[in-house]
């Protein structure tokens, strides 16, 4: 069987999510997956049993997703009664499309980590490298080694301003509908992708004031309007920090050609009905931290304006039909009134 990745934290007082997918072998044919379905549950030192729900992972939902084909599962877990005085571990088993079990996983008993605190949320202009610099202020509360993530939503608006839509059913040009929004104005969200982890491990204070975190070009869409960031902190252990700095430095192209592979590092999570299955990822037992900053522009005006495209020379019949089949040849679409 392939690799196991097992990815996802153990979060006390909170939801977790722990998503699971097979490496798949470089050699392996392109139509070539294990379609399999999980279950599992989250044990306490006291006997403590908090069993899974099954979810869609979100890179396999869609609409075209068929369940008798998922190669990827993902389990949710109501952690939000466990307290971090006891330790915990994760049990999986895994299933193929008919409900037989494949496998048995399971992790360490995972030792809590003390929960950071979140003092504050900052952001500054530095002109001079032409980006926002957004900072975070924490107490440590006796922890050394972190991780965050991040959640951002932005609003942004379009070059132009919508007075025209086209009538799929009719074929035709008419004046938008006031009714229903106007794509003139945007949302958008993303998630980080990156692994961004850090260690106070050989500095004396325990707190850090303003880290500057994340930097966000002045030209960039995310600034134009309404900018929202979430920060979320989690205390991990030596022995996971090492493995996400591994992993961090093999990802991210700074690593040798003696770098260990992921699944050559150790995990804490073992199959323990086939020693001879690899495992992929290391969970963490943490208590999250989060925050949340806006950044509004028409406070700050720090959002640099680009230059908007422009197409000279414009050559368009007088009439509305005339003038969409020209701007559909050429891969434009009408955004307002073409006078004579």
């Amino acid at each position: 069987e392939w690799p196991l990745v097992v990815e996802g934290d153990i979060l006390i007082g909170d939801i977790s999510t722990v998503s699971l997918s097979h490496v798949r072998p470089l050699n392996a044919d392109p139509n070539e997956y294990q379609a399999f379905t999980a279950k599992g549950y989250i044990e306490g030192e006291d006997g403590t049993r908090i069993t899974g729900e099954s979810m869609l992972s979100s890179s396999v939902l869609s609409s075209s997703w068929n369940p008798s084909a998922n190669s990827e599962a993902a389990l949710t877990f109501d952690t939000t009664p466990i307290q971090g005085n006891q330790r915990y571990r994760l049990h999986l088993t895994t299933l193929d499309t008919q409900g037989h079990e494949l496998n048995t996983y399971e992790s360490d008993w995972l030792d809590p980590c003390p929960a950071p605190t979140i003092d504050g949320l900052t952001y500054s202009h530095h002109p001079e490298y032409n980006e926002l610099w957004i900072g975070l202020s924490m107490h440590c509360n006796g922890s050394h080694y972190f991780r965050w993530t991040y959640d951002e939503d932005w609003e942004y608006h379009s070059d132009v301003y919508t007075n025209l839509e086209y009538k799929s059913k009719t074929k035709e040009v008419d004046y938008y509908d006031w009714g229903t929004p106007n794509l003139y104005y945007c949302w958008k969200s993303a998630k980080s992708s990156q692994i961004d982890i850090f260690s106070t491990a050989n500095q004396t204070e325990d707190r850090f004031e303003e880290l500057a975190f994340h930097r966000i070009p002045l030209g960039d869409k995310r600034l134009q309007i309404l900018y929202r960031i979430q920060v979320h902190l989690d205390a991990i252990s030596e022995k996971a920090y090492d493995y996400w700095y591994n992993i961090k430095q093999g990802s991210e192209g700074q690593g040798s050609i003696f770098s260990p592979t992921p699944s050559q590092m150790a995990s804490n999570v073992r199959c323990i009905s086939d020693p001879d299955v690899q495992v992929v990822g290391y969970l963490n037992l943490s208590t999250r931290a989060s925050a949340v900053m806006y950044y509004d522009n028409a406070v700050n005006h720090f959002y640099v304006q680009g230059r908007l495209y422009e197409r000279g020379d414009h050559k368009v019949a007088n009439s509305r039909r005339d003038s969409l089949a020209y701007w559909y040849a050429h891969g434009y679409l009408p955004y307002d009134q073409v006078y004579e």
